[in-house]
């Protein structure tokens, strides 16, 4: 890795099949956001971008459904219902596996690390211990849904004190008008950046 990326990571959230591939559970609810963002690609770019310069990817992934996920709970919330029901990130699956192109390169220094049950990747995971283990300072955030797991996620990067830079082109939601309140009112609120994958190629 390059000095001026030393202490960079990219953070993908939830790359799965259920919501990228157009068989997968959530896409239909997706797709107008995702295709009109162009996210598959802008993603697939951000990956090939931060591999060429050695940047490690960070994989922010949602618990994955099985029967006995949610045995006992009493304070199940929307997002939990919804999985639940619609068996999405069913383990196991087809559904609940990274989509073809975006899986982890360990050789770059990619992994997996623990998995979130709501919306941050920071919350109950070891993600900060790991990225301050590798000294790690600055945060480079793609995925989805941008109103939501991203956008947790890089207010928890920020109140821990990250440099956060998020890509606006390189995410989506249920609906573009959602996708557009985070990316255009939401995230400049506490982001360092918002930039597209295009300008964060060209800046490395």
């Amino acid at each position: 890795m390059s000095t001026a990326h030393a202490h960079t990571a990219v953070l993908l959230i939830d790359p799965y099949n259920d919501f990228l591939h157009p068989d997968g559970k959530m896409y239909k609810a997706m797709s107008a956001s995702l295709e009109a963002t162009n996210t598959v690609k802008h993603i697939l770019d951000l990956l090939a971008a931060a591999r060429s310069n050695k940047i490690p990817v960070f994989y922010g992934l949602h618990q994955q459904y099985n029967a006995e996920s949610f045995y006992g709970w009493t304070q199940m919330k929307p997002l939990h219902e919804s999985q639940k029901a619609g068996k999405v990130f069913e383990e196991g699956s087809w559904g609940a596996k990274i989509y073809e192109g975006m899986e982890p390169k360990p050789e770059n220094g990619d992994l997996i690390f623990s998995k979130h049950w709501s919306s941050s990747s920071f919350q109950n995971t070891d993600l900060d211990f790991l990225l301050r283990q590798r000294t790690i300072t600055n945060v480079v955030i793609a995925g989805l849904t941008a109103n939501a797991c991203v956008e947790s996620t890089a207010r928890y990067a920020y109140d821990l004190g990250y440099h956060v830079t998020l890509l606006s082109d390189a995410t989506a939601s249920f609906t573009q008008e959602q996708k557009l309140a985070a990316t255009e009112v939401s995230w400049p609120l506490f982001a360092s950046k918002v930039v597209t994958v295009e300008e964060y190629v060209a800046s490395l």
